[in-house]
This record gives C-alpha cells, structure tokens and sequence, in this order.
C-alpha cells in the first residue's frame, strides 16, 4: 500500500468532539518556523504535539488521539501532533518525509474542508488529497508529500500521526 483515504473515518460524535477540542479557543498552539520549515513567507504554521519521545505531551492524548489511534490498529505510536496552518501565512511545505523510519505509517485526518490538502509524490507522479472533513489519509512513511494551505479558506486543522501498524 502506499496511500488510501477513508471517508467519515470517525463516527459523528467522536469526531464532533475532537473539532470541538481543537478548535477551542484556549488550545494552546506553538508557532513552527524553524527545523526543517524555513522561516520565510509562506512557511509558518502552529502545532500542538500530543505524543513524541515516547511520552504524552498533552492532556488530551487519552480522550482524542488515543482512540485514533487504535482504530488505526496501531501498536507504537512516533508522533501524533495537530496542525494549523493560515492561509496568510503558509503556502506549502517542501516535500518531506517526517520520519526516516521503515515500516511505519503516516496519517492524516482532516478537521475541516477546504481546497487545500496534502500532495502526495509516489514515484513521478504527484496525487492530490483534497481536505475533506473528518477523511482520513493514511500512507507509508517513506512517501514523500507536501502540506498545501486553501486559496480560500483562512485556516486549515489536521491531525497528524506518525506510527506503526498491526499487521
């Protein structure tokens, strides 16, 4: 496999209640200009990292990615971070991948939909993701892909997942 979407890859409420989490207006975001983003126009974008190191980093770990994470069959989780990204402030990311781990997966799960989405580069050929809510795009890590904002919609919210998979 080297990607697939799920529509609807939560059930309404789960799903209700993880926007709700995300989208309030005391989540605390960190703004992302370094690393591997390059502090430019159209490179800055905000996260909140829930899981990394091989700790939780955020108290809702339990509640909202936890149960993501198992319906995703995993057995080890790398990362699992939200994203934000403003359309006046981020274009795209270079290509990347954002583990060098063999045999581990990445996901996205869209929160809201707009017209941006996640490019994907599988051999020569570029595959768009649209953003659609509550979709889940999962692929290889060692895919190489690209986060690309809305020309219309001002902000664009994922939750991204770095992990490995039960067989």
């Amino acid at each position: 496999m080297k990607y697939k979407t799920i529509k609807n890859f939560l059930d309404k409420k789960q799903f209700d209640s993880l926007v709700a989490y995300v989208l309030d207006k005391e989540f605390p975001w960190r703004r992302v200009d370094d690393l591997n983003w390059k502090a430019e126009k159209g490179r800055m974008f905000f996260t909140h990292c829930f899981f990394k190191d091989s700790e939780i980093r955020s108290p809702g770990f339990n509640d909202h990615i936890k149960p993501i994470l198992e319906q995703l069959n995993s057995i080890a989780v790398i990362q699992a971070r939200a994203n934000l990204f403003i359309s006046k402030l981020f274009t795209k990311s270079d290509f990347h991948v954002d583990y060098e781990i063999s045999s581990s997966k990445t996901a996205i799960l869209y929160l809201n939909e707009c017209d941006g989405g996640t490019e994907l580069k599988i051999g020569n050929k570029i595959k768009f993701i649209r953003a659609e809510a509550n979709k889940m795009l999962i692929f290889d890590t060692d895919v190489l892909h690209q986060a690309l904002t809305s020309k219309i919609a001002p902000l664009r919210f994922i939750i991204n997942l770095n992990y490995y998979e039960d067989k």
